[in-house]
């Protein structure tokens, strides 16, 4: 199998950039889990979009913070609870939530999940 490049900051260097997520995500797996049950990787840093791919194990989380632009958070395996704002959600495999800038949030892993994260930078 060829060894790809998917686990780097992609720069636009064109009009478009073409990433294979299921590469990724298997690539991602294979990489060392970080103490705090997660592994994560930037696919794309450009004018003002950022997309990170994200895999936390059964129990792991991301603590309460805001972004400082609009976020969405895509389940592509798995499930997670967010709590967002004062509401807190279950987010299944195939669901995609969006929430406004400095919105607080946090996520749970109830198992493991890949998820993919795209913020905005404020004013974008």
């Amino acid at each position: 199998m060829e060894k790809h490049t998917y686990l780097r900051t992609h720069d636009l260097s064109a009009e478009r950039l073409l990433i294979d997520l299921g590469e990724a995500v298997t690539e991602l797996e294979g990489l060392a889990v970080a103490a705090d049950d997660r592994r994560a990787v930037t696919l794309v840093k450009q004018g003002g979009l950022n997309v990170v791919l994200t895999r936390l194990s059964a129990g792991g989380s991301l603590a309460e913070h805001s972004a400082p632009g609009a976020t969405t958070v895509q389940v592509l395996d798995g499930h997670v609870r967010m709590k967002v704002g004062d509401e807190t959600i279950d987010v299944t495999s195939g669901r995609l939530i969006a929430f406004d800038a400095r919105v607080r949030h946090s996520v749970e892993a109830i198992e493991a999940s890949t998820l993919l994260l795209t913020l905005a930078e404020r004013g974008s």
